[in-house]
């Protein structure tokens, strides 16, 4: 099966559709659809709780449900309930319950209906991307694991940063979406390092290292300072490819991807603040050199020390303006 096709029948797909559309009986035959009348109730729950979310900053804290159906314009709070509960079918909690057998969704002690919107939200909100990633992967036929995987943990870095007063809710959780759709890349993959996580296979270890991922990636793209998914997949590449198996890259594509970056680090430059450029100069100049010399060969690294340790005139550990003209 395609990995689009893999993807298009996760339980989480399934529940958007379902909750969003229900077959026409006119066009029973032709596979008509309609929208259901309960999906605009959602989504404006949806989009009152990112409007109280954007207003506090991301804090839930004093977010009542009786105020959140206010200001969604329902004069019923049990609405909310009812369209989020785990007991509702047409709830993604319901869903995931009912359908997921890697338990995406298990009830926990002191759990809110706002915390089961907010899981919904975040799904509703990371969906265009999530869209656009699938429609990308569909139009180019990949069929790497790794590769789709790679641009996935850039899809959500990106929404992260588009959405962070509710990328930021509930401890940074990825979306349930983006989730099940890695691991279901990882079933792809098949097994990689751990006895008894092959294809299809419920791993709750697994599901647990998926989701510290992805959270991981939310965090970072939210600390990163605008420098850009690029660099937040850096950050997880490890874990990733201890998920999902990397085809060893060739030094053509490694150096693109070089040259790709530092071009977008080229044009964050002017815009970064003198502590932003600092931490940066920090963290990539120690790198920078011990790469430039190993690059260079052991037989070159004397021949005017240009990639070795800075000169007297510059600080250890930092590019100055004219290094790095």
């Amino acid at each position: 099966m395609r990995l689009t096709g893999q993807l298009d029948e996760t339980a989480v797909a399934q529940w958007y559709r379902a909750a969003r559309f229900r077959p026409d009986p006119a066009r029973r035959d032709t596979g008509g659809v309609l929208r259901r009348p309960s999906w605009q109730t959602r989504t404006r729950y949806y989009e009152t709780l990112v409007e109280l979310l954007t207003a506090g900053g991301g804090s839930t804290e004093g977010l009542a449900r009786d105020a959140l159906a206010a200001a969604a314009g329902q004069r019923r709070p049990s609405t909310l309930y009812y369209l989020v509960s785990p007991k509702s079918p047409g709830s993604l909690a319901g869903a995931l319950y009912e359908a997921s057998p890697r338990r995406l969704y298990e009830r926990r002690p002191g759990e809110r209906v706002l915390d089961l919107l907010i899981g919904e939200t975040k799904v509703w909100s990371y969906w265009a991307h999530r869209e656009g990633w699938r429609t990308a992967l569909d139009d180019l036929a990949v069929t790497d694991p790794w590769l789709a995987a790679t641009s996935l943990v850039r899809v959500l870095a990106d929404w992260a940063v588009q959405a962070r007063p509710l990328a930021v809710t509930a401890g940074f959780a990825p979306p349930a979406a983006a989730v099940e759709d890695l691991l279901a890349l990882a079933d792809a993959a098949g097994p990689v390092s751990r006895v008894g996580a092959g294809q299809g296979t419920p791993d709750d270890g697994q599901l647990a290292e998926v989701t510290a991922l992805l959270t991981k990636v939310t965090r970072t793209a939210l600390g990163s300072g605008g420098i850009g998914p690029g660099l937040v997949l850096g950050a997880v590449h490890q874990e990733l490819a201890a998920l999902i198996t990397a085809p060893p890259p060739t030094p053509a594509e490694v150096t693109t991807e070089a040259i790709d970056l530092l071009t977008r680090l080229e044009r964050l430059l002017p815009g970064l603040p003198a502590q932003a450029r600092a931490r940066m100069t920090d963290e990539l100049a120690p790198r920078l050199r011990a790469f430039l010399a190993k690059l260079a060969g052991p037989g070159t690294a004397a021949q005017g020390d240009q990639f070795g340790p800075p000169g007297d005139g510059e600080r250890p550990g930092r590019l100055g303006p004219e290094g790095a003209r």
